[in-house]
């Protein structure tokens, strides 16, 4: 398991959903909630892959765009769930989702990552 994916997964604010390693070509789930598991087909998590893929390469013109070099986190926030993507090399990633009800420690979770690696 990756340093960030157990960073994430010993975080006491928060039970994550879905703890994923995203690699150039495959990923690895780490951890998923039991409640969760259910919840999607290896069809539909191969499909979010593939789009989470394609947001990665995407970041990387619009790094370029913005005249940043290096992208340290994205996070999503939907109505009840919030996605966090932590980039290390190219095309590669950390991808933790956590319910969501506004309450959530983001500060928390992105200091206990930031203690792990060189996220600042």
């Amino acid at each position: 398991m990756s340093t960030v994916s157990e960073a994430i997964q010993d975080f006491e604010g928060a039970t994550p959903r879905v703890i994923a390693d995203l690699e150039s070509l495959d990923f690895e789930i780490r951890y998923m909630r039991d409640d969760v598991e259910d919840l999607y087909t290896d069809v539909e998590l191969d499909e979010a892959y593939k789009l989470l893929m394609g947001q990665l390469v995407g970041s990387d013109d619009f790094k370029s765009l913005i005249g940043e070099q290096e992208c340290r986190l994205q996070t999503l926030f939907y109505e009840n769930v919030v996605v966090f993507i932590f980039p290390s090399d190219r095309y590669e990633a950390v991808l933790a989702t956590f319910d969501y009800d506004g309450d959530f420690p983001v500060n928390q979770l992105l200091q206990q990552v930031s203690e792990v690696t060189e996220l600042k």
